[in-house]
């Protein structure tokens, strides 16, 4: 027996482990977004507008956590630069469009919150891989 089974289960549960303190941070991320998110609708934006301005304030918020809470390494944050926010926005993008095309195609069938909720739902994994695999590779690696 070699030692391969040793080292998946242990990057099985460091990545289970870094996907559940993604996960509480997306939670605090996504309290950010909603409200943002109404404070734009009650200011009398669009749905799709409102979440385009909640998504890139909640973003920002959730680059400089995840790179403290998230992805540290030996008790280190992740190094946090203009240039690697720049790659968090972009890798981000893909999860921003499909969300604002989900509020936009639903809000109007199952209500605006809802929509948005949906929109978390799928995007939520979307957002893992990018964070772990893209902005944050070097410290994904232990």
């Amino acid at each position: 027996m070699t030692g391969g089974s040793g080292v998946r289960s242990r990057m099985l549960k460091h990545r289970g482990g870094q996907f559940f303190r993604f996960s509480l941070v997306g939670v605090a991320n996504t309290v950010v977004d909603f409200m943002l998110y109404a404070v734009g609708l009650a200011a009398g934006l669009a749905p799709a507008l409102a979440n385009v301005a909640a998504f890139s304030a909640a973003n920002l918020f959730s680059y400089f956590v995840n790179a403290r809470v998230t992805f540290r390494r030996n008790g280190v944050a992740a190094p946090v630069s203009l240039k690697g926010y720049g790659a968090f926005w972009a890798a981000h993008l893909v999860s921003a469009a499909i969300s604002t095309v989900i509020i936009f195609f639903f809000a109007d069938r199952i209500g605006p919150f809802a929509a948005k909720a949906a929109a978390v739902v799928v995007t939520v994994f979307i957002n893992y891989g990018a964070s772990a695999f893209v902005v944050f590779k070097s410290e994904a690696k232990q």
